[in-house]
């Protein structure tokens, strides 16, 4: 079985954005970008330390915006629209998922479309949805990525997402069918899933469930991509139960080391687009 490793298409974007945000400096610009989390979770701190620690390799700056876990919506919103008015920040990310009655779909109306770095905001979700992607969610983006970098034929490919989360599940299934592959999202009332899940070259995952995919639902050879990160006492484990997939899949991202590099990278990448877009002079 062949590892979809992360790490070389990670160090390509990482050197690109470093020339990018070079130029800025250049310019007395210093890009930055506004993480607001509400009592984040284990797995949404560990990706917000990585996006620190990137970002201050390239020389972006990240500001950790932290609220109470009790907080209001009407705080959580005023914040983001504080950060949306602010000129010194140059993109916004807010961690999900988001605790208690926090309203997902009303927040994001609250992101400033052109500091969305994530695509969270309806605008760029119905851009997405158009096939005009232009703020693509990081996780998706990284998914269809390392497949392209790894040469696995999507053309045609037979694509099974399971998981229909708005950040990895359905915005992966637009950029596979941008891609030109067939593809079935899955998810928890999908009858069936192996019967499906066996006719996919392609399978997608990212449902926050350890050792969900286990190689008896999968077709011989297929490649599988998991995006799923869980903190778990023996450390941080996809998805995928890698002992059976193993056996089967030709190809699998592993976690650590898969999608999440790329991740950061293209996150960063997307703070970089905003900020030549808002400091065009």
């Amino acid at each position: 079985m062949r590892l979809l490793h992360g790490k070389p298409l990670a160090e390509e974007l990482h050197a690109t954005s470093a020339q990018r945000t070079a130029r800025l400096r250049d310019r007395g610009v210093e890009p930055r970008l506004a993480v607001v989390s509400v009592g984040a979770d284990p797995a949404a701190n560990t990706y917000l330390q990585r996006l620190v620690g990137h970002g201050r390799r390239l020389g972006i700056v990240v500001d950790d915006v932290s609220l109470p876990r009790e907080s209001a919506e009407a705080t959580v919103a005023g914040t983001l629209e504080r950060l949306g008015a602010d000129p010194r920040v140059n993109g916004m990310l807010l961690l999900t998922p988001l605790p208690g009655k926090l309203d997902e779909g009303h927040l994001v109306d609250h992101i400033a479309r052109e500091k969305d770095v994530e695509g969270m905001n309806p605008f760029n979700v119905g851009l997405l949805a158009d096939g005009r992607p232009r703020f693509v969610p990081s996780t998706a983006e990284a998914i269809v990525e390392l497949l392209k970098f790894h040469g696995v034929s999507l053309r045609g490919a037979r694509a099974v997402v399971i998981g229909r989360s708005t950040v990895i599940g359905r915005p992966a299934a637009y950029l596979l069918l941008n891609e030109d592959a067939t593809v079935t999202i899955a998810h928890r009332g999908t009858a069936e899933l192996a019967a499906i899940t066996r006719t996919a070259d392609v399978v997608v995952v990212g449902i926050g469930r350890a050792g969900f995919v286990k190689g008896d639902i999968l077709r011989s050879g297929a490649t599988v991509i998991d995006a799923g990160i869980n903190v778990t006492p023996q450390g941080i484990v996809g998805d995928v139960d890698l002992a059976s997939v193993s056996a089967v899949a030709g190809a699998l991202s592993p976690v650590p080391g898969g999608v999440g590099a790329v991740t950061t990278e293209l996150l960063l990448r997307n703070v970089i687009t905003a900020t030549e877009h808002q400091r065009k002079d």
